[in-house]
């Protein structure tokens, strides 16, 4: 017998003691079986090579770097992006040499490399590297164009002898964009990755500890065609399937729920194509960001990048696309764009100094708190609201996947009888929210500090963190929850995200018991 939850959400503006004749939205949840299930990793992110991203004039020796990826723990670290497709490698024996132009060769020498991979692993990450497709070569050859794999067996080499371990590889970063200027197909790619594999074959050939191969990692310019086209030659082959989206969220737009919404076309078409050509492959978003772009300081007209403006879309993209399969996030940046998580100066995105502090960006909490907070059980709920889509709200079950759970009054971590739940206020004005069957929920809301525009966020009201500057993680979260008893509502302030744990539910299925 299929059983449900009932979230009553009561919109009205505070105080809550005017509200009386409001309809409410009602979220009913489905607790007869799990819709879908994410990677402990879901919430994760990308660092790209670019000179415009500051790559090769970040310090990655820098322990507040390394700190802020541990408090993000666990997590994977794609290395990659459009700088990567112009890396020669360098390990000793072989240097190279770096220039400054965005069509040319950036140098991945052995102490950057050792650097950055060090940085990735002692904060905890995998492993995510994304090899080059060697995009100055393909242009200029175009239609002839064969990838070379003897540059990247030079670095396999060098990784194997150092003994440093990569989870996975991907081979090339949104190629299908080059179609058009560089006369580029699918089949190049294809035949690139099947290339490829043999190679991770004859440097790997223990299958146990053999990297995962994650790709195509398409863009913009004509995926629905490109994607088969690589798929039904290496798509049996992949661990995961990748797909790059940024829906172009700006100062003016970010709280619209169409512009939310824009990611169901491309999941109503990159869904499907998967299951058809890689069917036992995982859906991945490989690289979404709020806006292309970053790299300039502006982002585009009416900038919203390292602004609270973004939170909502983050929160409300992460949480659509595991209600809709999708195993793993990865969001463009950790560090370097200017629509990443963490901020430092803009002088070419340059991290130099060895201890220098790194700014939290308010998307930063929203990414520490979905680890905290929300187990990787996804249910499914039906919505009713009068309210066209400003409230929203998403249902998982089960344990988070950070070692440090958001901790509630009754119980030192999230009970195996809990709903978890995201839910996201785009409107200008407060809403009231009542969970019903649960004995208690808590909750932690982010907020703007001043507003939409302002860069920092609060949690319940109270001030968070603002730097990384002591080389420590965070660990626990900064903010108590806020305690609401069966029968009481719970405030959701104007423009807010609200993550909830909801004790004492009955009849969850028994996969939401499983820890990750």
């Amino acid at each position: 017998m299929a059983m449900s939850l009932l979230f009553v959400v009561t919109v009205a503006s505070v105080p809550v003691s005017s509200i009386t004749t409001e309809t409410p939205t009602t979220i009913t949840v489905n607790t007869e079986k799990v819709l879908s299930v994410t990677n402990p990793t879901y919430a994760s992110f990308n660092i790209d090579s670019s000179y415009n991203r500051g790559f090769f004039h970040i310090n990655f020796s820098n322990p507040n770097l390394q700190a802020a990826t541990a408090s993000l723990h666990p997590s994977t670290l794609r290395f990659g992006g459009g700088g990567n497709d112009y890396l020669h490698y360098g390990p000793p024996g072989h240097e190279c040499n770096n220039t400054n132009d965005w069509d040319d060769y950036g140098c991945l020498n052995a102490t950057h490399w050792n650097n950055f991979y060090n940085m990735v692993t002692m904060g905890g990450a995998k492993m995510l590297f994304g090899v080059s497709f060697d995009m100055v070569t393909a242009c200029n050859q175009m239609e002839q164009y064969k990838w070379d794999s003897s540059n990247f067996e030079l670095m396999a080499d060098y990784m194997i002898k150092s003994n440093q371990p990569i989870w996975g590889f991907e081979l090339g970063n949104e190629v299908n964009n080059r179609q058009t200027k560089c006369n580029l197909s699918a089949t190049q790619q294809a035949d690139a990755f099947e290339t490829f594999m043999t190679v991770l074959e004859k440097k790997y050939p223990d299958t146990s500890t053999r990297p995962l191969v994650i790709g195509p990692d398409t863009g913009y310019l004509n995926p629905k065609t490109w994607l088969p086209g690589v798929l039904k030659v290496v798509g049996p082959k992949l661990h995961a399937v990748t797909h790059h989206v940024y829906p172009g969220v700006d100062a003016k737009n970010f709280n619209q729920a169409s512009v939310l919404d824009r990611v169901l076309d491309d999941i109503s078409w990159y869904v499907p194509i998967i299951e058809q050509f890689a069917p036992q492959a995982q859906i991945w978003a490989g690289e979404d960001g709020p806006t292309g772009g970053g790299e300039d300081g502006t982002c585009g007209t009416h900038s919203a990048c390292g602004t609270y403006a973004t939170v909502m879309w983050y929160a409300d993209d992460m949480a659509l696309r595991a209600k809709h399969g999708f195993s793993q996030y990865q969001r463009q940046d950790l560090a370097g764009g200017r629509y990443g998580l963490l901020g430092m100066d803009h002088d070419n995105e340059a991290l130099l100094i060895p201890d220098e502090p790194l700014r939290i960006q308010a998307d930063f909490w929203v990414n520490f708190l979905w680890k905290r907070v929300m187990g990787n059980q996804v249910l499914n709920q039906t919505i009713t609201s009068s309210f066209n889509g400003t409230m929203r709200a998403y249902t998982h079950c089960g344990l988070p996947s950070s070692p440090f759970p958001a901790t509630t009054k009754s119980s030192k971590s999230n009970a195996d009888s809990s709903v978890t739940a995201v839910i996201i206020n785009l409107d200008t004005v407060a809403h009231t929210a009542a969970i019903d069957s649960a004995t208690t929920s808590t909750q932690w809301t982010l907020t703007p500090a001043t507003d939409a525009a302002g860069a920092s966020a609060l949690l319940n009201g109270k001030a968070l963190p603002v730097q990384f500057a002591d080389g420590k993680p965070i660990n626990q979260v900064p903010v108590d929850g806020v305690v609401v008893k069966q029968g009481d509502v719970m405030a959701i302030p104007a423009l807010s995200v609200t993550f909830v744990v909801a004790q004492g539910i009955s009849h969850l299925p028994s996969e939401c018991s499983v820890s990750v």
